[in-house]
């Protein structure tokens, strides 16, 4: 007969055995949210020049050809032109390879994709709440998991130190 120790055992030991394969899974689950997210950002790009052209490329080219024509009459330097679009295929590269980077593990990742999250939620200035939301919402999952991670590195290197001591 099976006593409440002995179920304890078994459940403890398949979840340990299932752990890193179910961790595994989550991560790249939650990191194939952030490649389908680069993918359409990435046709979104090409078409009409995406959101960050829109909203940030006429503020660029005023202040490059202002900066340009008062450089020039300063120090003879011209400013080189800047295009929006290249930073923009930027920061969806940066996010399509961070995710792809996420599905291995690390908080190095987490930390790219929290900064592509942040700065593709604040820039275009998302046109309805429900962008904003989502955006926050991947935002605290990323700051939660790196926060879990740092919390877990922490205890296994308590536990490494344990067993020096010992």
């Amino acid at each position: 007969m099976a006593t409440i120790g002995n179920v304890k055992k078994i459940v403890s030991r398949a979840i340990s055995i299932s752990m890193p394969s179910i961790a595994f899974f989550g991560r790249l689950v939650f990191a194939f949210v952030f490649i389908l997210s680069a993918i359409q950002a990435y046709a979104e790009h090409y078409g009409d020049g995406g959101p960050l052209e829109k909203t940030v490329g006429p503020i660029v080219n005023v202040v490059t050809k202002l900066g340009s024509k008062v450089l020039t009459f300063f120090t003879g330097m011209q400013v080189v032109s800047f295009d929006v679009r290249l930073l923009e295929f930027t920061f969806i590269s940066a996010k399509g390879t961070a995710g792809l980077w996420f599905i291995f593990g690390g908080s190095i990742p987490a930390y790219f994709l929290l900064v592509t999250q942040v700065i593709s939620t604040l820039i275009p200035l998302p046109t309805n709440s429900h962008d904003f939301a989502q955006n926050l919402t991947l935002i605290g999952a990323l700051l939660f998991y790196i926060g879990y991670k740092h919390a877990i590195d922490e205890l296994l290197e308590a536990e490494k130190k344990k067993k020096k001591e010992e």
